[in-house]
């Protein structure tokens, strides 16, 4: 891994992701070098796991609020929920 490819970890979801699918797309095409290969999967790691931890703080961080006997309640944001509405 260069310094030029690698993702700092500051790096926006966006760019993270936008670079794991170049590194796809590279590893995909099968024209690499097996030490290139592997660079590009340890930098693809990486980045899997920024956007993980990334998607994990926001999700806990949207919260839903919902009245329930007279008192409003938080609770955990729920994917599956806005899917059904």
């Amino acid at each position: 891994m260069t310094a030029d490819t690698q993702q700092p970890p500051s790096a926006s979801f966006e760019s993270a992701l936008a670079r794991l699918e170049t590194l796809v797309k590279e590893m995909e095409a099968g024209d690499l070098p097996l030490d290139q290969m592997m660079a590009h999967f340890e930098e693809g790691s990486k980045l899997v796991k920024h956007c993980n931890t990334t998607l994990d703080g926001l999700e806990k961080k949207i919260e839903t609020l919902i009245q329930q006997e007279g008192t409003a309640k938080t609770v955990p944001f729920e994917a599956e929920r806005l899917a059904d509405d």
